[in-house]
């Protein structure tokens, strides 16, 4: 186990929540029972939660057991809805709302940000003095890599500060930016940081570019979502296959990286 202390994050959000939040009463709850599978899994390791609003409102008690287990609570906006998708109202008011009942269970401020879909994007970076104003002290939405769907390519690799103004450069009067990780090749950045690239790449090319991020003393920024572990979750058509892809990888790749490596919160990470 190396001596770098790298960044575990999870995504607390139901396996249909890709849906719109007006039709998610259809599906099969689940995210209970597969979140209480990841704090089974973790112990003692501490990480970062990034729970929806939602998520909370239906099931304070979960929250109360992440925050009484000591791992940190962050927000994951209300409804799951990316943020180009969203006006600047509609954004801070997601985002106060899922903070106010985080924190109304926890009694602990809510610091963090994720995303969903990791849509901090030059196009949406207005989103950053909006949570610079609600208080939040730290994002972890930027992914550097390009995609159809989300990225910022020519973003830093490693924690540093963002502004609405430039969001490739470190600011000053910025928050923190936690970006996922990635494997930087000369034409390109490969996504290697959880969700769906842990489950599509073999465990050994996961390992090497963890490695390689901790050869230059930098954290790497891991994150997962509890339905990756739940590989009895219904099976539906409207989903994409990339969604189930290689579920039952998922716990035994976490449980390896948990063994081979350092992890922590980002608010420990932080504070050491």
């Amino acid at each position: 186990m190396g001596s770098i202390m790298n960044i575990l994050t999870v995504d607390v959000e139901d396996w249909y929540m890709t849906t719109d939040i007006s039709r998610w009463g259809e599906f099969e709850d689940r995210v209970v029972a597969s979140t209480e599978k990841v704090l089974s899994i973790l112990g003692d390791i501490k990480a970062t939660f990034f729970v929806l609003g939602y998520v909370a409102e239906q099931h304070p008690e979960l929250i109360s057991l992440i925050h009484e287990a000591g791992h940190e609570l962050g927000t994951h906006g209300y409804s799951h809805k990316p943020i180009q998708l969203q006006t600047p109202i509609q954004f801070e008011e997601e985002l106060l709302k899922s903070m106010k009942i985080i924190e109304s269970i926890t009694g602990t401020k809510v610091c963090g940000h994720r995303a969903c879909q990791a849509s901090v994007m030059k196009s949406t970076s207005w989103s950053i003095d909006i949570m610079k104003k609600c208080g939040i002290e730290y994002d972890s939405s930027v992914f550097p890599v390009k995609t159809p769907l989300y990225g910022v390519p020519d973003a830093p690799l490693y924690p540093y500060r963002i502004s609405s103004n430039n969001i490739c450069e470190d600011s000053e009067d910025g928050i923190y930016e936690f970006p996922l990780s990635v494997y930087k090749l000369p034409y390109k950045n490969v996504p290697i940081a959880g969700g769906f690239y842990l489950r599509l790449f073999p465990y050994w090319f996961t390992k090497n570019s963890i490695k390689r991020i901790n050869k230059e003393v930098k954290p790497a920024v891991v994150y997962l979502h509890p339905w990756e572990i739940d590989v009895g979750q219904p099976k539906s058509l409207e989903f994409k296959r990339y969604h189930y892809y290689n579920l039952s990888s998922t716990e035994h790749k976490i449980k390896q990286l948990l063994k081979d490596f350092r992890f922590t919160s980002i608010k420990e990470w932080l504070q050491s």
